[in-house]
């Protein structure tokens, strides 16, 4: 299981630098070292068993043996494919001793008469004796059973990748200077541990799926796609250095497009901020044109000037004419007191017919919400995942949902100090405020975040 985005968003446990590390080029590069090294020792392979789990049919060691058996112009996807070619000869020659198995009678006889005559090639077949039917008839069920045995070959699950992947992390200190990072080698056996018990529990992280994935396609010689020739991107802003080295991998011969906003990265936060210096390193300069789309059309004028503000360097970004109402802050002493405000904006912009959505930080945040407009009998629907159908009238949403997403008007929820604080929180602040087509509210109790201080007074109202 891949942990979701609501996950993702509000995993407080994680540590960023860990994150950042397993993000980047560096990692990227990393785990292509370490798959050739992998060509000459350290690959780490399972038993596959057949009718007993006590004795292996095929065994690692042996598996290992024949693996490492080819000479060493055997690159990892040759070694890969004579390992499959010779374990799959080695059971086409058992097939015979097999069928002098006991389970093999056992079978037989077990079957009624109409499982037997599907097992003969044609209704009025012959033998020259019973000893070659019932030989026919074992090699015809021993071959049928031994195909989950050639399953499981030709799907490599003779590789233990989960095991390879975590002494691939174990092997990072070598590669990586981790201090460069500001991780200490406790926080980073730490982490292991964490990575080791989520693949226990069948979990794994969104930052580790991705070098999780590079490194089984180049243990098992997936081969890229030559056929594709462009890639278009979307919302570029959350994605990481390493995913599009990644995909640059899967679509060596593509040409790419990647559109995107960097002030609208909730994900990878400040991290987006280098992305195109990094993602320069992955495309030939003199073939790279980086195009800076300036003028925002979403939003009213209004709106556009005062978001920018929020941003360290939104100044280039600029507004086109159309006019609508200064966004408005909204202090209030207490929790009732800002639902009542709440209430009084949802009423006005049902009167001037414009869809609203309440965005929130957090999921839990947006249940609370949905929950108290329900007792005051307001109709609101909450949209708590990702594959959620948006539907008319007034939404409850927490910031990550919102991306992508553009409503006549918005109300940013709990814009206060103790909500949003940390420099990193910026774009989400600015992501959220930004989905304002025509109105902006802001509500809070206690102080406002400092994330505003900038604001010029001019281009806000206090209600």
């Amino acid at each position: 299981n891949v942990e979701n985005l609501f996950e993702q968003f509000e995993d407080n446990e994680q540590n960023d630098k860990i994150v950042n590390l397993k993000n980047s080029l560096q990692f990227f590069n990393a785990v292509t070292r370490y798959a050739k090294h992998l060509e000459k020792n350290g690959l780490i392979f399972k038993n596959i068993y057949f009718k007993s789990k006590e004795k292996p049919f095929f065994d690692k060691e042996k598996i290992k043996e024949i693996y490492y058996g080819f000479n060493e112009n055997y690159h990892l996807r040759n070694r890969i494919e004579a390992t499959k070619e010779a374990l799959i000869n080695s059971l086409n020659r058992r097939i015979e001793p097999e069928t002098k198995k006991p389970w093999v009678d056992k079978t037989i006889e077990s079957l009624d008469q109409e499982q037997l005559n599907k097992l003969y090639d044609r209704p009025d077949q012959e033998f020259e004796s019973s000893a070659k039917e019932e030989h026919f008839l074992a090699r015809k069920i021993v071959i049928n059973q031994l195909k989950q045995v050639s399953r499981k070959i030709r799907q490599n699950r003779f590789l233990n990748i989960r095991a390879q992947y975590l002494r691939f992390l174990r092997a990072v200190p070598k590669i990586i200077d981790l201090s460069k990072w500001d991780i200490t080698q406790e926080e980073w056996d730490a982490h292991i541990e964490n990575v080791k018990e989520r693949f226990k529990a069948g979990k794994i992280k969104m930052a580790d799926i991705s070098p999780y994935l590079y490194l089984y396609d180049l243990v098992t010689g997936r081969r890229t796609d030559y056929e594709m020739r462009y890639a278009f991107i979307d919302e570029i802003q959350d994605y990481t250095p390493f995913q599009l080295a990644y995909l640059k991998y899967n679509f060596p011969r593509a040409k790419f497009t990647m559109l995107g906003d960097l002030n609208q990265a909730i994900f990878t936060k400040d991290e987006s901020k280098t992305l195109l210096s990094q993602i320069s390193k992955l495309f030939d300069p003199e073939k790279t044109d980086v195009v800076q789309l300036t003028k925002s059309y979403r939003s009213t004028k209004e709106i556009t000037n005062f978001t920018k503000q929020i941003l360290r360097q939104g100044e280039k970004i600029e507004a086109f004419d159309r006019r609508g109402p200064k966004p408005a802050f909204y202090k209030r002493d207490s929790i009732e007191k800002e639902y009542s405000a709440l209430q009084d904006i949802l009423v006005e912009n049902d009167e001037q017919k414009l869809t609203t959505a309440i965005i929130t930080k957090t999921l839990a945040e947006a249940q609370e919400v949905a929950k108290v407009l329900k007792e005051r009998n307001i109709k609101a629907t909450l949209i708590g995942s990702a594959n959620q159908r948006l539907v008319p009238g007034t939404l409850v949403m927490p910031s990550y949902l919102a991306k992508g997403l553009e409503f006549d008007a918005v109300v940013a929820w709990g814009v206060s100090e103790e909500n949003y604080h940390q420099l990193d929180e910026t774009q989400l602040l600015y992501t959220i405020a930004s989905r304002a087509m025509y109105k902006l509210d802001l509500i809070y109790t206690g102080e406002k975040s400092p994330l505003f201080d900038n604001l010029d007074e001019k281009t806000y109202v206090n209600k």
